[in-house]
């Protein structure tokens, strides 16, 4: 049995992935493109990763990490890098470019079926290393074209994700706004502090989650659920190293943080919660995610906690990477033991 799951998953890797990866640029994103639009002006040949709407993007972790693997590549193949980052909002209103402008414009994106060429990969479950390599040799391969001036990726390719923090940093940093709506949770948090995000998808019922991946569970467990992650986090504060030091708790649910908010020392960061992939994302949901990242990332060290059924998120892990600080994953059952 395990040789016939082996020999499956050569097949999928050599033959299959590609054809569905193709099929979704002839059926979905090449009608976009045509002879009569206006070819590609760049005197160098450009990866363009997208964020128009046109497909499901993923959550701001993943738009990230794909950014990033993306303009490594095209730094090392010579190419120019650029962030067509448009939905559901536009990148610059909370970062702007740090020590490598990415940015372009509306009329300099050509949908010359001459020039321009999509690229789409899909999110997967695996980043072991046979992965990675094989995402990379995909995108080389499908940005090798002379012909073609810019290519654009539809994808979540995250190749180069030990090295986030460092090409985050050469991109990124807080658009004016953001910076300000930052500072003022400086007095709140204070110069030391830790972080614990958790990521219950729709297992409490109260959030709005794209892709369907988990159901609300019976009003009973989601109570467990809830008192699981409140008494750890009560148990991390007690820790010998965090001491002292604020809380910082992000969550995808109001009600996790409702619960959170009356254990001393824990600081929750006011603000709508909606999914950036979804249309009914607006300013306010768009401007927490941001704070609630930057945040996560000039704390001291940060917690993500994993309990029953919830999702092992990535958004909390790319955050302390961006802020050269140590991440650790806490699993915990529905009743945890310390009630400190």
């Amino acid at each position: 049995m395990k040789i016939l799951e082996q020999i499956k998953s050569e097949v999928n890797y050599l033959f299959f992935r590609r054809y569905r990866y193709h099929r979704v640029e002839r059926r979905h994103l090449a009608h976009y493109y045509s002879h009569d639009s206006s070819p590609a002006r760049s005197d160098k040949p450009q990866v363009i990763f997208m964020a128009d709407g046109r497909r499901m993007h993923g959550g701001l972790a993943d738009r990230l990490r794909g950014i990033c693997s993306l303009y490594e590549s095209a730094r090392n193949l010579g190419m120019d890098f650029r962030i067509y980052f448009r939905f559901p909002f536009r990148l610059e209103d909370y970062l702007v470019p740090a020590g490598y402008d990415w940015r372009i414009a509306d009329e300099d994106v050509s949908y010359s079926s001459s020039t321009s060429r999509p690229v789409y990969m899909d999110t997967r479950g695996e980043t072991d290393l046979r992965e990675k390599r094989w995402q990379r040799h995909y995108f080389e391969k499908a940005v090798s074209d002379p012909a073609v001036r810019q290519f654009h990726c539809y994808s979540s390719f995250f190749f180069a994700e030990e090295r986030f923090g460092e090409l985050f940093s050469e991109l990124f940093k807080p658009s004016p706004a953001l910076e300000k709506r930052l500072a003022e949770t400086e007095p709140l948090l204070g110069k030391h502090y830790i972080s614990v995000s958790t990521r219950f998808l729709e297992l409490l019922g109260d959030f709005d989650e794209p892709r369907r991946e988990r159901f609300p569970l019976a009003p009973e467990e989601q109570k467990r659920l809830i008192e699981g992650g409140v008494n750890k986090i009560r148990e991390i504060r007690t820790m010998a190293e965090n001491r002292g030091k604020k809380v910082l708790v992000t969550s995808d649910s109001m009600r996790f943080l409702a619960a959170v908010s009356g254990v001393p020392d824990v600081v929750t960061i006011p603000g709508r919660i909606a999914h950036i992939d979804r249309k009914e994302s607006d300013g306010e949901s768009e401007m927490k995610t941001f704070v609630d990242f930057f945040a996560i990332a000039r704390a001291d060290s940060s917690y993500l906690l994993i309990g029953p059924g919830m999702y092992r998120s990535n958004f909390s892990k790319r955050a302390a990477q961006a802020g050269s600080h140590p991440f650790n994953e806490i699993f915990f059952d529905h009743e945890s033991d310390n009630h400190a």
